[in-house]
């Protein structure tokens, strides 16, 4: 069971079922008290044991002796033209993540991470640039969506795993992540209001899809040219087109969800009509939409932003040929809080510090 630093259980990381053995297992008490502890953490989001009014004196000592509920302080925040709020959370160890918290009429959609960094190493990502530092845990995930929430008075509708990280190379926090995020006794966020981003991790997409729930799948794919791809996405050499695309029918067919094909359009790398002729013969038999992105600069990489006419002229040869074909405007890039700009070096000042009660 996940300790923090003084060795007391991190009960914002345990889903329902862990929960309810931990407390009748370990402490000894009633099954109900899960419930009841489950619905604060969870439902009314108090960070203090202190505030369960309905669980006894003698039980919330009990509680606060032996488990810890997760709170990360932000260290920094960047505000965009457009809306869109970049949090910068410190961890108990000194790391930093960041979150975004984007406008989405009615709603709010919460970009959240799952690592410190990222193995992936995909050429045109700041977090790839930074490397891998660690895994974040199940509730340093969670306290992420219920940082964002209580900085806003809307109530967030979306959760998307496109932060920092590789969601499926930390696919058990994950896991146990989706199961509370969805759970009708806590913030009950519908499955198919959470999209996971990969892209493209062995077995990675399977797991998801043996899960309950119709979660939203985003492949980051940005070249169907296996050549292209492997120099902009390293570790898709694990992974070639043929299998992912074998891992994308498959996930059609369990889920019965149209899958999201994320595409980076870097200009004289993957916007020419040669690329574009392989994406449309790649997704030509498979249930899917095509997002395009535009590659947001970052310091140090090589790659140019395409102009609007190379985009523009992307985008409607591939419409009609394929299914669907959205362009994404990027939000937050003004603040380095668009896809593939989060990091620490974009992170400022640190000027608080993280509590783990």
């Amino acid at each position: 069971m996940n300790m923090n630093n003084s060795g007391k259980v991190r009960i914002t990381g345990l889903t329902y079922t862990d929960l309810e053995k931990w407390i009748t297992t370990e402490l000894g008490m009633k099954p109900y008290r899960a419930k009841q502890l489950f619905s604060w953490i969870h439902l009314k989001r108090v960070d203090k044991f202190q505030q369960m009014t309905d669980i006894s004196l003698s039980a919330r000592n009990e509680l606060e002796r032996t488990g810890s509920i997760t709170v990360l302080d932000v260290c920094n925040t960047v505000t965009s033209d457009d809306g869109t709020v970049k949090y910068s959370f410190l961890l108990s160890d000194g790391e930093i993540i960041e979150s975004v918290l984007i406008p989405d009429s009615p709603g709010l959609t919460a970009c959240i991470s799952t690592q410190a960094g990222c193995r992936c190493g995909c050429k045109f990502c700041q977090t790839g640039k930074g490397g891998f530092r660690r895994n974040l845990t199940t509730d340093e995930i969670i306290a992420q969506l219920y940082g964002l929430q209580a900085r806003t008075h809307s109530r967030i509708s979306n959760v998307v795993f496109m932060g920092m990280g590789e969601p499926m190379d930390n696919f058990p926090a994950v896991k146990d992540s989706l199961e509370i995020i969805t759970d009708d006794r806590g913030i009950c966020i519908g499955a198919r209001k959470i999209t996971v981003s990969t892209v493209g991790i062995p077995g990675g997409i399977g797991k998801l899809a043996e899960l309950d729930g119709q979660y939203g799948l985003a492949v980051s794919l940005h070249s169907a040219v296996e050549s292209t791809r492997r120099k902009l996405v390293p570790v898709s050499k694990n992974l070639p087109l043929p299998k992912i695309k074998r891992d994308i029918r498959d996930y059609f067919n369990r889920k019965g969800r149209r899958i999201t094909i994320e595409y980076c359009l870097i200009a004289g790398i993957n916007d020419t009509a040669s690329e574009a002729d392989a994406l449309i013969e790649f997704t030509d038999d498979i249930e899917c939409k095509i997002n395009l992105l535009v590659y947001n600069p970052i310091e140090g990489v090589p790659y140019r932003r395409p102009d609007d006419e190379s985009v523009n002229r992307f985008m409607h040869y591939l419409y009609p040929r394929c299914q669907a074909v959205t362009l994404r405007r990027s939000r937050g890039s003004d603040i380095a809080a668009a896809c593939g700009q989060l990091g620490p070096e974009n992170s400022g000042s640190i000027s608080s510090r993280s509590e783990q009660q």
